[in-house]
């Protein structure tokens, strides 16, 4: 097991960097930016150690390193797709295709925006989607404990908001949120009022958190600049690799001993306009990425269900169709609102 650093919280930032590298020497990997810095053995033979700049009720000095501590003996945790749309709801309201309209018929064909739970010892959700509420209802979850956010667009934050008012009537503890550092601004600029309920925690692709339900990986993938994705290890290891095309290479060589990966298929056809530069896959180049990875199993999500064709979304593949892909091809899978996975 490799961990990219060790997060140190500390309200006297000042004088922890000085101690870090007066008394061992550490210097810093980058200048220190906004209560933020990495600090690294120059010689290369410690952990990297992140200082980071406590607000609200932190304690003084407090480490995330019980973050860090391996738990043992770890049970079967249980995946629960929340969401499995892209940036628009299936149907969506201004959409009278035959997909949305099939939708509008039967309600398991419809799909709330991207979002997965980790459910075991503790409630740990990827992003949170403006239809969260829904979502939780939906699936009988009761309390939050962690989010993993991958970046800064709205249809993977904007239920983090929602979870502000329920946490101080139940009376929670912060929620942990894990975040790339560049969505701090973000934060501070647009969900500042809500900071006393949350404990930010911002990572960078290489970082590894140990929690009671498995480990959590960070690296990077291609959508923005921030954007990363997780690889997951309970009893088994899967990857979440969404909102994205193909990863990094970086990436790209942790992905080799993977039982499954959760990868996107924003649109199932893709002919965007000359010159148009789109971040996201098609189902064929999810499947092409799927098979470049090697795991066993894929199971897609963020899925329009639409195809676009120079600017316009028109009606993708029918219900029966996804239904007819899937038993031509072992291994993969369309995730749907509600789906349960054992790892």
């Amino acid at each position: 097991m490799r961990i990219g650093s060790i997060v140190v919280k500390c309200k006297k930032f000042d004088k922890m960097l000085a101690f870090w590298q007066e008394a061992l020497q550490y210097v810093p990997k980058a200048p220190p930016k906004g209560g933020w810095v990495i600090l690294r053995d120059p010689e290369g033979k410690s952990l990297k150690v992140s200082l980071d700049k406590a607000h609200g009720k932190e304690r003084l000095g407090s480490s995330n390193m019980s973050r860090f501590t391996k738990p043992r003996n770890r049970k079967k945790s249980e995946l629960v797709f929340l969401g499995t749309s892209g940036a628009l709801q299936v149907p969506s309201f201004h959409c009278t295709c035959k997909v949305c309209e099939a939708a509008r018929v039967n309600q398991h064909h419809c799909r709330t925006r991207a979002s997965i739970a980790l459910m075991g010892q503790e409630t740990v959700l990827v992003d949170a989607s403006p239809d969260l509420e829904f979502q939780l209802e939906r699936e009988a979850i009761r309390h939050v404990d962690r989010i993993f956010v991958t970046h800064w667009h709205f249809d993977h934050v904007w239920g983090l908001a929602s979870l502000a008012e329920p946490s101080e009537l139940a009376k929670w503890a912060p929620i942990d949120i894990y975040l790339p550092r560049q969505m701090l601004y973000h934060f501070d600029h647009e969900l500042d009022w809500m900071k006393d309920k949350v404990s930010l925690h911002p990572v960078e692709p290489g970082d590894q958190v140990e929690l009671p339900d498995a480990t959590w990986e960070v690296v990077k993938t291609e959508h923005t600049d921030h954007s990363v994705g997780f690889i997951i290890e309970s009893s088994k290891k899967f990857a979440y690799l969404v909102d994205s095309v193909t990863p990094p290479p970086e990436t790209m060589k942790r992905l080799e001993d993977l039982d499954f990966v959760i990868l996107e298929a924003t649109v199932d056809e893709l002919l965007p306009k000359e010159g148009q530069r789109w971040l996201n896959f098609s189902l064929q180049q999810a499947v092409s990425c799927w098979k470049q990875i090697g795991s066993k199993e894929c199971i897609l999500t963020h899925l329009s269900c639409h195809n676009y064709i120079a600017g316009r979304l028109v009606a993708g593949l029918s219900y029966s169709k996804r239904l007819e892909l899937e038993a031509r091809t072992p291994g993969l899978r369309f995730a749907y609102d509600g789906m349960r996975v054992k790892i």
